[in-house]
C-alpha cells in the first residue's frame, strides 16, 4: 500500500504552534492549493487542504513561514472519525506532514540575490569577515 502526498500551496492564515498538556508541540494549518488546469480557458480552482505537523516540523514552520507564504509539504493522508456535539458522526480528512520545503521567496524579499548571486555573496561576506579575522 502507498499513501504519500506532496502539495505546494500557500498558508491561508498565520501558522500557530500549540503545546499540548504532554509538552508535545502541534500545528494545524490550511493550505490553498491550485488545481492544474486541463484547459487554459477554465477559471482556476483552489482546494483548501487541512494539514497537521508535530514537534520539530511544527517548530520549523512556525519559525520560517507566515500567512501567504508558499510551501511544499510531504506527508500522508489520514482520516479521523468522531461525533460532534449534536451526536452526528463526522469524518475529518487531513495531511499528516512529515517534511516541508521552501519553494519561493518570502513576501517582501527583493530579488537582488536572484539577479546577481555572486555580487550578493560578496556583499554579505564583507559584513561579517575582515582580512584581520583570517587565520592565513
Amino acid at each position: 500500500m502507498l499513501n504519500t502526498v506532496v502539495l505546494m500551496g500557500r498558508f491561508t492564515e498565520e501558522p500557530n504552534i500549540k503545546s499540548l498538556d504532554s509538552d508535545k508541540k502541534v500545528m494545524k494549518f490550511c493550505l490553498a492549493v491550485e488545481r492544474s488546469q486541463a484547459n487554459k480557458k477554465e477559471e482556476r480552482k483552489t482546494d483548501f487542504i487541512d494539514c497537521i505537523a508535530w514537534e520539530k516540523t511544527a517548530e520549523f514552520i512556525s519559525k520560517y513561514f507566515e500567512k501567504g507564504d508558499a510551501i511544499i509539504v510531504e506527508g500522508r493522508i489520514e482520516t479521523r472519525q468522531y461525533e460532534d456535539k449534536q451526536g452526528n458522526k463526522r469524518k475529518s480528512i487531513y495531511v499528516l506532514v512529515n517534511n516541508v520545503n521552501f519553494c519561493a521567496l518570502k513576501k517582501g524579499e527583493n530579488n537582488q540575490s536572484q539577479e546577481n548571486p555572486q555580487k550578493s555573496r560578496e556583499n554579505n561576506s564583507n559584513n561579517w569577515l575582515n582580512d584581520e579575522d583570517l587565520p592565513f
